[in-house]
């Protein structure tokens, strides 16, 4: 089956859905197709439980829903992000279709038009934005391969809390923001200890 739309968008994430909130404000034909079942997708399965944004909460700003709340200079928690996300689409209405992976996307003869394949329909369109963000790969160095089984080893985006992991010491490689978050809450932990290089 196939469908014509003048504008698909790859991806529902932010940018996906501050596109997607001015084409819909523009009145023009759009679909946002998005692989993950939910809004946030992201922020609600790839953050650890006590993720918090590391910038201030007047900073959040999805176009016509900006930080209007209490605390401008509080710090915005993974649970309040994905409420904030979830409202942001219902409130404006976007066409998002979840559970929709993209496999291909290919111009057509014309080279005017694109086809987008999903694994359950086919678009053509006229205008095709790619809104899938930077970071889908975790980036594990080649020696870690090296290192005994014994060693339990795991991305940030897999960490959930400090009971979920197995016991004994716990290093944390990298002291960026998803490091530092994650060490702090280790070394706050009652039976772990983390420590950042």
């Amino acid at each position: 089956m196939v469908e014509k739309m003048e504008s698909v968008v790859i991806g529902g994430g932010q940018a996906g859905l501050s596109l997607s909130y001015y084409l819909t404000q523009a009145r023009r034909e759009h679909i946002v197709l998005e692989k993950s079942p939910l809004v946030a997708d992201a922020w609600r399965n790839r953050r650890w439980d006590s993720f918090t944004l590391v910038s201030p909460n007047w900073t959040f700003k999805l176009p016509g829903a900006e930080y209007a709340d209490s605390e401008p200079e509080g710090f915005m928690p993974k649970i309040e992000i994905v409420r904030r996300f979830e409202r942001y689409e219902q409130e404006n209405h976007l066409p998002v279709s979840y559970s929709t992976e993209v496999t291909r996307v290919e111009p057509m003869e014309d080279h005017y038009r694109y086809r987008i394949f999903t694994d359950n329909k086919i678009y053509e369109s006229k205008n095709v934005v790619i809104a899938t963000g930077l970071y889908h790969k975790v980036k594990i160095p080649p020696y870690a391969d090296q290192i005994t089984q014994d060693i339990h080893q795991i991305p940030s985006d897999s960490y959930r809390n400090p009971q979920a992991l197995p016991p004994g010491a716990v290093l944390v490689i990298g002291s960026a923001q998803s490091g530092s978050q994650i060490a702090e809450e280790l070394h706050e932990a009652d039976s772990r200890r983390g420590e950042a290089r």
